[in-house]
């Protein structure tokens, strides 16, 4: 990779992320120094390039370039682009549907301590997709992603411990990992936490947060709904 390419890299860098950004123009000219930079071998340039692609920011949206780009940065060792090309494998978007492969490029990324990788490397195991199923290594990626803070994760990691999945039922420690995810708004978290409060599962009985957690569900889920009026009943 020359310097040119390295300040081309940075050039557009500033025009997207700068203290100016988030006009169409800043996006169009970022595009446009990413490309130079990407075609000079610049790993970060190729993977922001496709980001453009891939969201039409400053370019015609074209998700199958999108994915040349992620694969080009991806097989240099970004994490992001190894993450989102094996995104892409697994949709069949942009890109023919192989979920073997998309397996090995979140694999990729999840061993750099790409949290989404992780996750969904994780999700992969525990449904078998493009992999044998083996619950015990979902539970390893699920663990990984949700100690670094995501919620997705933090609940399906929750949901193994509930059912016993990989790990021993465990009704506490699943409760600890809902009560992570629900205090970052996930929603089904929140409704299988006000369950846990209301039926004592891993946490003493509680209606009052058992309410608590059905209330901040209900806005976006019937069975919340359901569960928060026969509660109100109840004290009545």
């Amino acid at each position: 990779m020359s310097g040119d390419a390295d300040a081309a890299f940075r050039l557009g860098y500033r025009r997207a992320f700068g203290p100016d950004r988030g006009s169409a123009q800043d996006w169009r000219r970022a595009a446009q120094w990413w490309k130079q930079a990407a075609g000079g071998g610049h790993v970060r340039a190729a993977f922001f390039l496709g980001t453009c692609y891939d969201d039409g920011k400053g370019v015609r949206r074209n998700t199958a370039l999108a994915m040349r780009l992620y694969r080009q940065a991806a097989d240099q060792g970004h994490d992001a682009a190894q993450y989102n090309y094996g995104f892409g494998l697994r949709e069949g978007d942009g890109v023919r549907k192989n979920l073997q492969l998309a397996v090995r490029y979140f694999a990729l990324a999840a061993r750099l301590g790409h949290d989404y990788a992780q996750r969904d490397l994780g999700y992969s195991y525990h449904e078998g997709e493009g992999i044998r199923r083996n619950f015990q290594l979902a539970v390893k990626w699920y663990r990984l992603a949700a100690e670094q803070g995501d919620a997705k994760a933090q609940f399906n990691l929750a949901l193994c411990y509930k059912h016993g999945e990989g790990v021993p039922v465990n009704q506490r420690r699943a409760a600890e990992w809902f009560l992570k995810a629900a205090a970052q708004s996930h929603l089904m978290s929140q409704v299988n936490l006000g369950y846990a409060y209301k039926d004592g599962l891993g946490v003493p009985r509680n209606l009052r947060q058992a309410k608590r957690w059905f209330r901040r569900a209900a806005r976006h889920d019937a069975e919340a709904r359901i569960q928060l009026k026969s509660l109100v009943k109840l004290r009545k």
